[in-house]
């Protein structure tokens, strides 16, 4: 399966990109929080990580039980869901579906293990407790570090397929208009790596003057106008290492200083109706 398959299903591409950062913005927030957790202990006992040992109680506060439980049973789990609807058809396997069915299945263990010693009952008998804490604690740095590449190369594939989505108006409104939500630490930045990943041929460039066409045709001036500065100011940074730079890119700035001018005397007289209304 290629990039360059079309979807039919109005809203579906994007429920599933939506779903996707949302996921993978929340695991990283939990990874984090562990590894603090972790850097934090190993500083309070001035011990070498791998020889640091905890007790049952420290490794049960290495995550939050509301937070693991929402990863798993509302982003992951409706990202699963929708990745099957999306690719399961013709008995033809796509890696992103089977990628987002491992994180899945690796975050329902890990869920259950921590459950599993943070409820416990101590009284039930001691070594069987103890069995089950060495197992836990074991285990617990190598399943975030699974899910953690399992993320990365679900995220590789889904850079491969997004041209696919690339002429859905949905899509590509949504990712601007949601950019700081997708992409926390850096929303632009994130964006213009999102559309160069879904307009290769164009570069990202290309990928704002379709969007900011898309506002346009729609009558969102603000929207357009925006969206047409960003792909200007994305035009005149340089490629980064691994990117080609389009040959049309001066093409593309002329498209979009166009737009930006047509955009805003749209809505320079569309203020100017509102006042006299008024």
């Amino acid at each position: 399966m290629t990039g360059r398959r079309r979807y039919h299903v109005p809203g579906q591409a994007w429920q599933l990109l939506e779903r996707h950062y949302a996921s993978r913005n929340a695991f990283a927030r939990i990874y984090k929080h562990y590894e603090a957790k972790i850097a934090g202990l190993v500083k309070k006992h001035n011990t070498p990580r791998q020889d640091l040992k905890l007790n049952p109680e420290q490794t049960a506060k290495l995550f939050e039980t509301p937070q693991l439980e929402a990863l798993l049973e509302t982003r992951v789990e409706e990202l699963r869901r929708i990745a099957n609807a999306l690719f399961r058809d013709n008995n033809v396997s796509e890696p992103y579906d089977m990628e987002v069915s491992k994180i899945y299945h690796e975050l329902s263990i890990l869920k259950e293990e921590h459950l599993s010693v943070r409820d416990f009952p101590r009284d039930a008998g001691g070594r069987e407790f103890n069995r089950l804490f060495r197992e836990v604690s074991e285990y617990y740095p190598q399943r975030l570090r699974r899910v953690r590449d399992l993320f990365t190369r679900a995220q590789k594939r889904l850079d491969v397929l997004l041209p696919g989505f690339k002429e859905d108006d949905i899509v590509v409104r949504s990712a601007f208009l949601y950019r700081k939500d997708l992409w926390p630490d850096s929303s632009d930045a994130g964006l213009t790596r999102f559309f160069s990943k879904m307009f290769p041929a164009e570069g990202a460039a290309g990928g704002f003057l379709v969007t900011a066409r898309t506002f346009l045709r729609a009558g969102f001036l603000e929207h357009a106008l925006n969206t047409a500065r960003m792909g200007i100011a994305a035009a005149s940074k340089p490629a980064r290492s691994g990117e080609s730079r389009p040959s049309n890119v001066r093409d593309t700035v002329r498209e979009l200083d166009k737009l930006v001018d047509r955009a805003g005397k749209e809505l320079r007289a569309l203020e100017a109706l509102q006042e006299q209304d008024a």
